[in-house]
């Protein structure tokens, strides 16, 4: 009994949605852990200083991130191995050129920079160039087994760059050592041993090297040159925010905005992880030109996620103040952390359609449509933000603003995608509301049969 225990237990876990859920979780509970600990030990200000470097860092990954890791994706599915071998080695090609790039920029950057009165500026110049250099073969590594379906090397992976990050955090904490500068030293550190690990067990690929080709190295950056403003895009668009607060109100106040946006990461998990197992599945299809296929998987994640959110969602909004003295503390209540949070999960409810709305337009082959649509939201989030800003000197404003935002990208994306598919808002909603109860009677199920029976006690 207890073998047959296990084996349905191993059956269930081994599943590609449940490994790439458990990685995102994984990742982000180390990363609520790691700012909660970061909340209680920097000042706020220091804090504020490490959201806008964090913030920039990330910026510039998505920069690499949007050159590769759809192209990538989407010409490994389905491939032959001389041909993955033959993207991979492409791949990191551009990736070494793209992260060259950014580091000389870097340098010019600080030669100019470097010695102004921000402190929050000096600090991202002086590490922006290693951290993308010591990065760079994890972040191979996952596009690659992202490609290959392997979630659970991408769990170990990301399992070990969050948790020696923590563990540094942890132990920064019980020396009473903790500083901004000490905080990077760790974040660096993790993401060295990280990536000298994928090196050495393979899984960057790096010894792909001799199969790069030139056509292949152009087919990747044709694609990636609309993607990666989508990336960019994106990524500007949750940053944009940090920006603009950074520059006209400060760090503390980027300190609590930043507070309230670190729970909408429950919306995000399992939104990352159903996007990364679909965007295979979806460019499968559409590479084999079964189009019914491709609207049966939108309608299905994208429909049934709206309907698991949504509890979600309605108890955050009565409960916002519980979140927000767990991840900051006691000296972050009564300030507009908890209402901040509470407009924002309102918003939230239109993520995941948004979301499969912008990454099938990129399996379709219209990545340019999903640019256009990254970059109305952000230009209507900036003028939002400068605006409300100027008027009222807070940060609800901001928050204001991206209800607008998300409206405008959401209608954008479903006029365009249904120039090329059949979709229909209302079969979303209905066929995610079955995909939903299927799902909650399944798992039902499995719970219920991994009960032992009265006969095999």
């Amino acid at each position: 009994m207890r073998n047959r225990l296990i084996t349905k237990l191993l059956s269930y876990t081994g599943n590609p949605q449940f490994l790439s859920l458990a990685g995102n979780l994984t990742v982000s509970v180390m990363s609520i852990i790691s700012v909660s600990l970061l909340f209680r030990v920097l000042p706020v200000k220091a804090l504020g200083m490490w959201v806008f470097f964090s913030s920039t860092v990330g910026l510039a990954d998505a920069f690499r991130s949007g050159f590769l890791t759809t192209a990538l994706v989407r010409a490994c599915s389905g491939a032959t191995p001389a041909r993955k071998a033959e993207v991979t080695a492409s791949a990191w090609a551009i990736a070494l050129a793209v992260t060259g790039i950014m580091g000389a920029i870097n340098v010019g950057a600080w030669l100019w920079f470097g010695h102004s009165g921000s402190e929050e500026l000096v600090v991202v110049l002086r590490w922006f160039g290693i951290v993308l250099l010591v990065t760079l073969p994890y972040f191979m590594a996952t596009c690659i087994l992202q490609a290959e379906m392997r979630f659970d090397r991408i769990l170990y992976v990301r399992l070990m760059s969050q948790g020696i990050f923590v563990l540094g955090v942890v132990g920064l904490l019980f020396m009473g050592t903790a500083s901004l500068l000490y905080v990077v030293y760790c974040y660096v550190l993790s993401s060295f041993i990280t990536s000298v690990a994928t090196l050495v067990l393979g899984w960057s690929q790096l010894g792909n090297w001799p199969h790069r080709t030139k056509e292949c190295i152009l087919e990747l950056a044709h694609f990636g040159k609309y993607s990666v403003g989508s990336y960019v895009g994106t990524n500007l668009l949750r940053s944009s925010d940090t920006f603009l607060i950074n520059f006209m109100l400060g760090p503390a106040a980027l300190a609590v905005y930043n507070l309230a946006g670190r729970f909408i990461e429950l919306i995000d998990i399992p939104l990352r992880s159903f996007m990364a197992t679909a965007i295979p599945a979806l460019s499968a299809a559409f590479n084999q030109d079964k189009l019914p296929e491709v609207l049966r998987l939108l309608r299905k994640n994208a429909g049934m996620l709206t309907w698991a959110f949504l509890p979600i969602i309605v108890g955050t909004i009565f409960l916002a103040d519980i979140p927000i003295y767990l991840i900051g503390g006691a000296k972050y209540q009564g300030t507009e952390a908890a209402n901040l949070l509470r407009i924002s999960m309102v918003i939230a409810i239109l993520f995941p359609i948004d979301r499969f709305l912008g990454v099938t337009l990129d399996v379709v082959n219209q990545p340019q449509l999903n640019l256009l649509k990254v970059f109305l939201m952000l230009g209507v989030n900036v003028v939002g933000d400068v605006v409300a800003l100027k008027l009222f000197h807070n940060i609800y404003g901001v928050a204001l603003a991206s209800l607008p935002t998300a409206i405008a990208g959401f209608v954008f994306g479903y006029l365009q995608l249904k120039r090329f598919l059949p979709i229909s808002l209302k079969d979303i909603i209905t066929t995610g509301f079955f995909e939903f109860k299927i799902l909650l009677t399944s798992l039902l199920t499995k719970l219920h049969s991994l009960r032992p029976s009265h006969e095999s006690r």
